[in-house]
């Protein structure tokens, strides 16, 4: 609510986000409960309080910070965050963008980061979705690239190597793809006395294939331990020319790229999806890939009900981490507190080979949302149109003084609600029809007896948040 103007000096204004006005909010709003009551089985709960967590993020009406300034008597109210894993596409980018903030500035050196990729073929991938399983093959894996780091490098004692893993359960096309992305100094680390030094390893084309080579073999002789392969399909998938093992470790970052290195971790810790990304056509929603994919193909279309189904599967389990810390930068590391007090040191011309000696304990980077904002945005949402900063006053939560706020600047207290589930056999479709002249589509009513209801289509583009 603002009391009296002034004249504005920035050209970037934060506005705050809409969640309501979102194709997402408004397809989980109307269909999930009727993909409850169709699932066939009971949601599970850490899934069922995520649904009901997005579905308050940002609203008022559950709440708000009051902000005021002090230079052009204006007031500002800011919604609270539901902090969901998974599917709040804010939360999301929040924790996305506080992760590679804190892995930055307060773990990883100023050594050159190459980046791992590695993805396994369609036949192991249902075995993956086991957190046990999954834990051992990563383990697997870290130890191949291990071995080859220490090979390329300079012999020396007491050799470790760095590296930090992110899990991944889903591809770009929003469909089930366990890999993992290793973010790994491209050397080795050693400790002669009391001098730690890094040693940078040279790998080739021809040692990438060997790690992945023997990636391979371990992984399928475990399986076949396990009994899940038999000794003749263990040697089948062996012999396969291409097995579909594959690993990736073209993308490197020099020790001076700081924010080349953030960039690469922000998109190692990316959400399932994009919610920009998602939009309507007819009465199908349309998910736009990233990139295209290997046949050329740009997007996918899907009803509601299945679009749910996909996304609940990517939401993660309650105290299961989404990313693992390897070697020097394990917590038990002895060497972590020498290795991480040099996350902000700046190298002038070339590799240090000795690094800093300071032990002092880091602790995790928490920023607040403001600075969060910022560090994506190069905006301060907290820094009025004028220039001068805009300090929180207050937190209400009291659902009286909410309404009477609210009431008085003309916004809508009504908390929002999942809609009632709906019948299939009775149910009409609205398609799309454009070229209207106001800009937006209308709705035309065709009776169809097998298809869900889409929302209602009006003022469903959401708009940018940060242009005015």
């Amino acid at each position: 609510m603002e009391t009296a103007n002034c004249p504005k000096q920035s050209q970037v204004v934060y506005r705050p986000r809409r969640p309501e006005k979102t194709v997402l909010f408004k397809v989980v709003k109307k269909h999930y409960k009727t993909w409850v009551n169709n699932l066939g089985k009971p949601v599970p709960y850490h899934v069922d309080k995520v649904f009901k967590g997005y579905l308050e993020c940002g609203i008022l009406a559950k709440g708000f910070a009051c902000a005021h300034c002090d230079s052009c008597n204006k007031d500002f109210i800011l919604g609270f965050s539901c902090k969901g894993r998974g599917l709040c596409p804010s939360c999301n980018t929040r924790a996305m963008v506080e992760t590679a903030a804190h892995l930055v500035e307060n773990l990883i050196p100023a050594v050159p980061i190459r980046q791992f990729v590695i993805s396994f073929p369609m036949r192991i991938r249902h075995y993956l979705r086991t957190d046990d399983i999954l834990q051992k093959v990563l383990r697997i894996v870290v130890e191949e690239i291990r071995k080859k780091l220490i090979a390329c490098s300079p012999e020396t004692s007491h050799a470790q190597i760095g590296a930090i893993s992110f899990i991944h359960h889903f591809g770009n096309t929003l469909n089930i793809h366990p890999h993992f992305h290793l973010v790994v100094p491209d050397g080795i680390f050693s400790h002669d006395g009391d001098s730690l030094l890094f040693h940078e390893s040279f790998l080739a084309p021809d040692d990438i294939v060997d790690i992945q080579e023997s990636i391979r073999k371990r992984v399928l002789r475990y399986f076949g331990r396990r009994g899940w392969f038999d000794k003749e399909t263990v040697e089948k998938m062996l012999a396969y020319e291409n097995s579909g093992f594959s690993l990736n470790a073209n993308v490197r970052i020099q020790s001076w790229d700081r924010e080349g290195l953030e960039r690469l971790i922000r998109y190692c810790a990316r959400p399932c999806f994009a919610s920009e990304n998602l939009s309507w056509n007819g009465p199908w929603l349309q998910y736009r890939f990233p990139k295209p994919t290997h046949t050329g193909k740009k997007f996918i279309q899907l009803e509601p009900l299945e679009f749910i189904d996909r996304i609940a599967a990517f939401i993660p389990f309650p105290r299961r981490h989404r990313r693992h810390y390897h070697g020097v930068f394990a917590p038990n590391s002895p060497v972590r507190g020498r290795v991480t007090a040099n996350a902000k040191r700046r190298p002038r011309s070339s590799i240090p080979p000795s690094l800093q000696e300071e032990t002092e304990k880091v602790e995790k980077v928490s920023l607040d949302w403001a600075k969060l904002i910022a560090r994506i945005y190069q905006d301060n949402p907290l820094v009025c149109g004028c220039g001068k900063e805009i300090k929180i006053t207050a937190f209400v939560t009291h659902s009286a003084q909410i309404w009477r706020i609210l009431r008085g600047i003309g916004w809508p207290i009504e908390i929002p609600e999942f809609d009632p589930p709906y019948d299939f056999a009775e149910f009409e479709i609205c398609q799309l029809v454009s070229g209207t002249e106001d800009g937006f589509p209308e709705e035309v009513e065709v009776h169809n007896e097998i298809g869900p209801d889409p929302p209602h289509f009006d003022d469903c583009i959401d708009p940018p948040h940060w242009k005015e």
